[in-house]
């Protein structure tokens, strides 16, 4: 058995163990549910005198920071993703880095397999071939490892940024709404157009 074959079948059996185990850990999570709805949105905006300043800075305090997300995700893919909700971005982002890892090992399998067949016998009638394959095998594997960085740090970025803009997600999602404020009869209508 080559040490490829062993390498394929641990990377394989990771990625199916990661995916197995992600969505039993989602729900198991206990992360604050801090989205902000209409009612909250117009609590803090008509906020009483009486409030107290430090329950707002504990409320905020539960979240992680995004740079903290972020640098956990860059060392657990998917990580990010689970704690801010996304849990169906989390076997994309395995997909990704499964598909485009396993693709960079089988062409650097073939890769060698013309190399170590060039080196053999530079000069033979078969030579000016094994060293086009070679070439074309080692540019295929250096592209799949180039996409396999980009969607690895795609993760990062993604987790970053849903992290960041959390709150503000929950807020566009409720469309059409009017909010009227606990002492300022006023009303107000936001329009939220998808495209």
């Amino acid at each position: 058995m080559n040490s490829g074959f062993r390498l394929r079948s641990l990377l394989l059996t990771v990625l199916f163990s990661a995916t197995a185990v992600v969505p039993a850990f989602a729900e198991e999570q206990a992360f604050p549910d801090s989205r902000a709805t209409a009612g909250s949105i117009q609590s803090a905006l008509f906020a009483q005198s009486d409030e107290d300043p430090s329950q707002q800075e504990e409320e905020e305090s539960r979240r992680m920071q995004p740079w903290k997300v972020a640098m956990i995700s860059a060392v657990l893919p998917g990580y990010g993703q689970i704690y801010n909700g996304a849990i169906w971005k989390v076997p994309v982002l395995y997909g990704l880095l499964g598909y485009f890892g396993y693709t960079a090992l089988d062409f650097n399998d073939s890769y060698d397999t013309f190399r170590a067949q060039y080196v053999a016998d530079p000069d033979g009638p078969q030579a000016s071939f094994y060293q086009s394959e070679r070439d074309r095998y080692q540019k295929k594997r250096n592209q799949q490892l180039l996409f396999l960085v980009l969607a690895y740090v795609a993760g990062i970025v993604d987790a970053y940024v849903d992290a960041h803009l959390y709150d503000f997600d929950a807020i566009s999602e409720e469309g059409i709404s009017s909010v009227y404020g606990p002492e300022d009869p006023t009303p107000s209508l936001s329009v939220s157009l998808r495209f």
